[in-house]
């Protein structure tokens, strides 16, 4: 037991130090490791459509800026509402700060925000000015603030921190600034409306919601005052992007974020027989079929949408009553990631596991926001015999879910089945090696 303890505290010593005066390649370190106990402690979000469609947000944001590391956006699965940065690049949204957004740019201003405190280093300044804070303790106050029981997160706020430490990682008035400037400058130059944060920060003032937000550690003060200046801030009032899926996301998320049962039923048949030509209706009906087994009638519902996205509607919904081939050809000309990714499942469903590889392998760009798909594919070229690729594919996504033990038995068998000296056998190496002989785990 006393050697635990003294192991323990040598840790706590020496990642301590370390936080002081940070590289960039300790900034990917010690993200990376905040990663991994977030991932720990926390729920991926699993459904295909948010993760992809936020990909495509992230991708589209990042390229309107120079950020000092590529972006790692994880979607986790809490009602809190919360979106923060850590170190190294890496940027957590929970699904119930989406849930509350009416439009893509909205979430994008908040995003853009999150860009801009990683691209003036502002979590790392913060940390700089506490040199007796771990890495354990850093991630234990990040989960707190995505814990959606106050008395849990208390409890983890309490336990040998205090006060003062939780103050000084607190973003300062003028990092709030700049992140607000840069945020709306990053927004606009990725084509959305500089007035995104502003909107969603209105909302949650005149509904309320803001005093669910946790308002200790790194989460923002949502003053009027800041609300106002972030819309002076803005140059442009209009989004140019396409951001017409938005909306049916957001609807699905009412319905495949919680238990299906008679409530969720009752909200949607009443919004259907109010205006049964909205889009955003005839599509929540025809999941609330489907959630009920009927997926003849919620096809059916669906063929009456007027909207670009029908087809990726309609795949779906045959996706899940197993219609493979009807759904291979309802979605076999469409080009969005979504439909892609259940277009391979509908391959995969046929037996068809060389063409459902081939569309996953083209998926895998956003497989750093949606892991899912890595599994996927390591399933789909492990039924092809590709071993090899198989083994790969699965550490990738163990290592996207923070999972480094369970990806590292997989790399290495990947890299046996490679051959150690062949050009993938040494790139997993160099994979392997970066997480695995870090010399500051444990």
């Amino acid at each position: 037991m006393k050697r635990k303890l003294l192991a323990a505290a040598f840790l706590f010593f020496f990642v301590s130090v370390q936080l002081h005066a940070l590289t960039l390649e300790e900034e990917r370190k010690y993200g990376r490791e905040i990663f991994v106990e977030i991932a720990r402690g926390t729920k991926p979000y699993t459904d295909p459509y948010l993760p992809i469609q936020l990909s495509l947000i992230k991708d589209r944001i990042e390229a309107s800026t120079a950020l000092p590391f590529p972006i790692k956006l994880t979607v986790i699965d809490a009602y809190s509402m919360d979106a923060f940065a850590t170190m190294g690049g890496y940027v957590y949204v929970t699904n119930g700060l989406i849930s509350a957004c009416d439009r893509e740019d909205e979430i994008a201003g908040v995003l853009s925000h999150e860009f801009g405190h990683v691209g003036r280093f502002h979590v790392s300044k913060r940390i700089e000015k506490e040199k007796t804070l771990s890495i354990a303790r850093l991630a234990a106050l990040f989960l707190s603030m995505v814990i959606p029981n106050p008395a849990v997160s208390g409890a983890v706020l309490s336990t040998g921190m205090a006060g003062a430490q939780t103050a000084s990682l607190k973003y300062s008035r003028e990092d709030e600034n700049e992140a607000d400037s840069t945020g709306v400058g990053i927004a606009e130059r990725a084509g959305y409306s500089g007035v995104g944060t502003a909107e969603f920060l209105k909302k949650l003032r005149l509904t309320g919601l803001e005093k669910t937000l946790p308002q200790y550690l790194l989460t923002h003060p949502y003053s009027d005052e800041r609300i106002g200046r972030v819309e002076a801030l803005a140059t442009t009032r209009k989004t140019s992007v396409d951001t017409s899926l938005f909306p049916f996301i957001i609807a699905r998320m009412t319905i495949v974020d919680r238990p299906f049962g008679p409530e969720v039923e009752d909200q949607w048949a009443r919004r259907y027989a109010r205006n049964p030509d909205d889009p955003v209706n005839i599509y929540g009906m025809a999941l609330v079929l489907t959630s009920k087994g009927n997926s003849e009638q919620a096809i059916k519902t669906v063929q009456t949408i007027n909207s670009p996205h029908k087809a990726l509607f309609l795949g779906e919904i045959m996706v899940s009553a197993r219609r493979w081939g009807d759904a291979i050809r309802t979605l076999e000309n469409e080009s969005n990631p979504i439909a892609l990714f259940f277009l391979a499942r509908a391959y995969e469903g046929a037996g068809d596991v060389a063409r459902a590889a081939r569309i996953l392998e083209g998926l895998r760009s956003y497989a750093g926001t949606y892991p899912e798909i890595y599994q996927r594919l390591g399933m789909v070229l492990g039924r092809q015999g590709n071993e090899a690729g198989g083994y790969e594919n699965l550490g990738r996504y163990y290592l996207g879910t923070g999972k480094e033990q369970q990806a590292g038995t997989y790399l290495e068998k990947a890299i046996a089945k490679y051959g150690l000296n062949s050009a993938k056998g040494q790139e997993l190496m160099a994979l392997l090696d970066s997480f695995k002989k870090d010399p500051s785990k444990k």
